[in-house]
């Protein structure tokens, strides 16, 4: 390979790539060509080049429009522990889904980061897609990040913490002594709540699940407009997720602590 070449479609072209995909991982919103090139700082034919890339390999997909992209999941083997569970918990959400009329989420842990396995819309007319599939954030950010945190020893939570520090002040200017203290409140009532922090007038719950050797913690998570989750009804919120996982025989972390 020459040196041009290797520069055109190398490590560099590598770097480029993961910048765009890191950028689509972070928007709540679809994104088009133009907007990603001025966010990432590259000529349109550039992003145009590595979206076609991303999209090939099923890492980024088109929405309804055709016109922008989004964060997505290369396809996961069907047989895989991460298809299986999906496939399990996919009814679970679709009837929290149902009866509480917002946004269900799934995420699980991957080092400091989670990762949006799947997702379920309610019936409300107000739905906070806060989170796309596949889609990647820094673990801590979101109700189901903090549940995870909080099932976690205080040796990894430090860790990952200490590592997402920096990357915690770009999602609603986030600190780690208030992760902490979101961490506190949700092994005190054994579920996450997080509210206008890296979206504005949106609340979310969030109950930890335990994981096994095979596949770590995993979270759900309800998310809706700040005014439809009061107190009494994040405690009802979490209660249905709770009954929910019971009844599947799933077992859930108990006040944050992993099992």
């Amino acid at each position: 390979m020459t040196r041009e070449s290797e520069a055109a479609g190398g490590p560099g072209a590598l770097r480029r790539g993961l910048r765009i995909l890191l950028h689509l991982q972070r928007s709540t919103r679809p994104l088009g060509p133009a907007e990603i090139a001025r966010a990432v700082e590259m000529t349109r034919p550039t992003v145009y080049r590595l979206l076609d890339i991303l999209e090939g390999e099923g890492f980024v997909r088109r929405d309804e429009s055709g016109k922008a992209f989004l964060a997505s999941a290369p396809e996961v083997d069907v047989g895989s522990e991460w298809a299986l569970f999906i496939r399990r918990m996919k009814p679970i959400m679709e009837r929290i889904a149902v009866q509480t009329g917002n946004a269900v989420f799934l995420s699980r842990r991957d080092h400091r980061s989670l990762i949006c396995l799947h997702r379920e819309i309610g019936s409300h007319p107000v739905q906070i897609l806060s989170l796309q599939i596949g889609g990647r954030s820094p673990l801590g950010v979101g109700a189901g990040g903090i549940a995870m945190l909080g099932a976690l020893s205080l040796r990894e939570r430090d860790e990952v913490m200490a590592a997402n520090a920096a990357e915690y002040l770009e999602w609603g200017n986030l600190h780690v002594s208030t992760i902490r203290k979101l961490i506190e409140n949700c092994r005190a009532r054994g579920y996450s709540v997080v509210g206008n922090y890296a979206l504005q007038g949106v609340l979310a719950v969030g109950i930890a699940i335990a994981g096994n050797a095979r596949r770590p913690v995993t979270a759900l998570s309800v998310t809706a407009p700040h005014d439809r989750l009061p107190l009494q009804r994040q405690r009802e919120v979490a209660a249905l997720m709770r009954g929910e996982l019971a009844a599947a025989g799933i077992e859930r972390t108990s006040s944050g602590r992993a099992r």
